[in-house]
């Protein structure tokens, strides 16, 4: 399967178009012809593993894949999907690029605007094998769907893992229990990686559910942390942040929202345990990608620096 291409990759490509060209006698067309071909071999030798963190603006959509699987968590949402479609615009072209017309998974955290409405909008477009959420929504008929709940666990490969922490299945359609808190709560794991091994995925989840996975995993860890509702302060509790230990927190949340994500409150948290904060509205696209048994990062505005929004 092609994978992304690096920034190194984007230069390269567009240092041999030029050479190919410019007037004949100027730089030999064979350096053209080489620079090609290191791409179409660098394309071939697919990653171990691969996350991104989508720039959908307020909103959340992450792809997930190794050599054989490709998951996606969450597709974003314009609460006005027809006058700028996240799926349409932002999700389908992305897809394109990375080579990918069908996905093997799409897990829906659960079913607000900012998570779902991305999908809503090109599920007739883009064929999905599984779908696994918190609800139940509306899909076509060829498309499997499945509740997520704890204890669910995808095992790619005998190097990487993607387990649902939360909820538990009886919280499942509790009455009276916050559609945020019953997001889908995923735990990735990879072996053999530095220097990010695991990656928690919380969804709209707040202080509750945060309680509860202490509670239930009194020794869990996450190198990174996607931050509970876009970074909002009744996410991501100091003790949660302390017992976590992340090398890394990352919120997924639009330049200059309305609801203030991430909150001053989170940020002051994590400042005060030393925990450095990714924004998306900052550096656009948010990659982590295995090469040589290390995870490298890659920020989508750092190789297209007129697009940073500083």
């Amino acid at each position: 399967m092609p994978v992304a291409m690096t920034g190194n990759m984007v230069w390269l490509l567009a240092l041999s178009l030029l050479i190919l060209f410019l007037p004949r006698g100027v730089l030999p067309k064979s350096w053209a012809v080489l620079g090609l071909l290191a791409l179409a071999l660098k394309s071939l030798m697919p990653h171990p593993f691969e996350l991104n963190i989508l720039d959908v603006g307020q909103g959340q959509a992450i792809f997930i894949r190794d050599q054989h699987h490709t998951m996606m968590v969450d597709m974003g949402g314009n609460p006005d999907e027809e006058k700028f479609s996240i799926g349409k615009q932002i999700i389908l072209p992305f897809l394109s690029v990375n080579a990918v017309s069908e996905l093997d998974q799409l897990v829906l955290t659960h079913l607000d605007q900012d998570h779902s409405g991305g999908y809503f909008s090109i599920q007739h477009d883009l064929p999905i094998h599984q779908l696994t959420s918190s609800e139940r929504p509306e899909m076509p008929a060829q498309t499997s769907f499945d509740y997520c709940y704890q204890g669910q666990r995808w095992q790619w490969n005998d190097q990487l893992s993607i387990e649902v922490l939360s909820p538990a299945k009886p919280q499942l359609g509790m009455a009276g229990r916050s559609k945020n808190e019953n997001s889908c709560v995923l735990y990735v794991q990879l072996k053999n990686a530095a220097p990010y091994r695991s990656f928690l995925l919380m969804g709209d989840a707040g202080w509750e559910t945060e309680f509860q996975l202490m509670q239930q995993y009194p020794d869990l860890k996450a190198d990174v942390l996607i931050l509970g509702h876009h970074g909002s302060r009744n996410s991501s509790a100091y003790g949660f942040l302390k017992a976590l230990q992340p090398k890394l927190a990352i919120a997924s949340a639009g330049k200059f929202n309305r609801y203030g994500h991430p909150s001053a409150l989170t940020q002051a948290r994590l400042s005060q345990l030393n925990i450095p904060l990714l924004t998306t509205s900052q550096l656009g696209n948010i990659q982590f990608l295995q090469q040589d048994g290390k995870i490298h990062l890659h920020f989508a505005r750092d190789q297209w620096k007129w697009l940073r929004r500083d």
